[in-house]
């Protein structure tokens, strides 16, 4: 779908915060009017377009962090996995690996319940370190091998990658090790991303074109024998929709997890939560 990206890593973890706010609320955090129901629909349809860009990114760089240390990921995904991550760490300039979005993860359930599709990813780099701390650079190119869905988990709307799109980025993955139990991964990327597909959303079908920017980071760590996963995004996305003559935009601004504008063809509306969206707009902008 979007077929471009580039992506620069280091070690940075944001937090999560969520919290209570005027409904609505409104540039600056001055009131503004809640959403029609047409802008909610119109936010909804655009919801899973960009997310499958942001989503590409995180599964893939999932993939590699997990190639080099098995096991570390299921921090993330909240199963028992193994005594992660692998002794020695051992990550390779050279990676190819394929990665199935509906195959079950550790515990037997899917690990994606909201993607779909089959993508491979080739990573070649540099890699300095040892097992106990180091860095790995990778040139990534992620080829998706069939088609590829993102469904938005709270309004069913869903976007569609084409089989044999391409998504190509830089990454780097951080690790510092005492033992089996106090380690910590560390990856953090910005995407910057342009392109068009389709999206289907209450029986009606839109072509889609927009741009992607993106800030994100993720921990996966392990202390005192407890796993532990933090993610934190920042970012832009501005998402066009049409069908026959009639077009929309709507721009998502993410200033941190807890401060998120939404911008339906010209109003603006925010600062929300992730929390809040789903209650004003019935999307998960993670999604």
């Amino acid at each position: 779908m979007f077929n471009r990206m580039a992506m620069w890593t280091a070690a940075l973890v944001l937090g999560l915060v969520t919290g209570c706010g005027d409904g609505g609320g409104g540039s600056g955090g001055t009131a503004a009017p809640a959403p029609s129901a047409a802008e909610k629909t119109t936010a909804q349809s655009a919801a899973p377009a960009g997310g499958a860009v942001e989503q590409t990114a995180e599964f893939s760089t999932d993939a590699v962090v997990e190639s080099g240390a098995p096991g570390a990921t299921s921090s993330k995904t909240g199963q028992a996995g193994s005594a992660a991550p692998s002794t020695p760490i051992n990550y390779q300039a050279s990676v190819t690996l394929t990665v199935d979005l509906d195959a079950p993860g550790g515990s037997g359930t899917d690990a994606h319940p909201n993607a779909s599709g089959v993508f491979q990813v080739t990573a070649t780099g540099t890699v300095t370190g040892d097992a106990m701390n180091g860095q790995a650079t990778y040139a990534v190119d992620v080829q998706w091998l069939t088609n590829g869905t993102f469904t938005d988990p709270c309004c069913g709307a869903q976007a569609t990658v084409n089989a044999g799109s391409h998504v190509n980025y830089v990454l780097t993955v951080q690790w510092a090790k005492i033992d089996e139990m106090n380690w910590s991964i560390q990856a953090t990327y910005d995407v910057s991303g342009a392109g068009s597909g389709t999206v289907t959303h209450r029986g009606r079908t839109w072509d889609v074109t927009g741009t992607v920017v993106v800030h994100a980071n993720a921990t996966f760590s392990r202390a005192g024998g407890t796993y532990s996963f933090t993610f934190g995004i920042s970012g832009l996305r501005s998402i066009v929709l049409t069908s026959g003559a009639e077009v929309h935009t709507v721009t998502v601004t993410t200033e941190a997890l807890d401060r998120i504008f939404i911008d339906v063809d010209g109003v603006t509306f925010g600062p929300y939560t992730l929390a809040q969206i789903i209650w004003w707009f019935g999307f998960d902008c993670r999604g």
